[in-house]
């Protein structure tokens, strides 16, 4: 007969692991740079395991934000933006892709043009003053990069959710 003090230990030791309660498992945030995110759009980009820190610096010259996410210790996101009180200039978005890995000039869900690689993208936000607009610099470190022709995909669904609810917070777009 095995002791009842055994059976329990047995019994709570399998569903905590069946409930993945025994390791660290990384918490989507629901808000990142100071919005709201999508967990569909930012899960994909966070690693499983480790706790989950974020990083907000707002910039002195002119409006816009320096923020950074990390998991167990390491950045996975790090997103640089700026609005520009100014007609924007003629991108050349064949040089913005170059920087990032399968990049290219892809269609985005808000106005604006967007060079989105696996690993990074360069994003200019038109607001809706023809005087102004916003620029995104976003870069994506770690396992959780997919370095393939593909792999793009997961980072533009972070892109297309994130763009326009900062173009919002910053007065470019209601």
């Amino acid at each position: 007969m095995i002791p009842k003090r055994t059976v329990t230990a047995l019994v709570c030791g399998a569903v905590l692991a069946a409930a993945g309660c025994g390791s660290a498992h990384a918490t989507v945030p629901a808000d990142f740079c100071k919005v709201p995110v999508s967990r569909a759009a930012l899960a994909p980009l966070i690693p499983d395991d480790g706790s989950v820190q974020q990083t907000y610096q707002a910039t002195q010259a002119q409006p816009g934000a320096a923020c950074a996410l990390s998991a167990g210790g390491h950045r996975v996101l790090s997103v640089a933006i700026a609005r520009w009180d100014r007609a924007p200039d003629p991108g050349d978005w064949k040089a913005s892709a170059a920087p990032y890995s399968y990049a290219a000039e892809r269609a985005v869900s808000f106005p604006g043009q967007a060079a989105i690689g696996s690993d990074g993208g360069t994003v200019r936000a038109t607001c809706t003053s023809r005087t102004a607009y916003m620029t995104f610099g976003i870069y994506f470190f770690g396992d959780r990069v997919e370095n393939s022709p593909t792999g793009y995909k997961k980072l533009q669904r972070f892109i297309d959710d994130f763009v326009p609810k900062q173009t919002r917070k910053f007065g470019c777009t209601r």
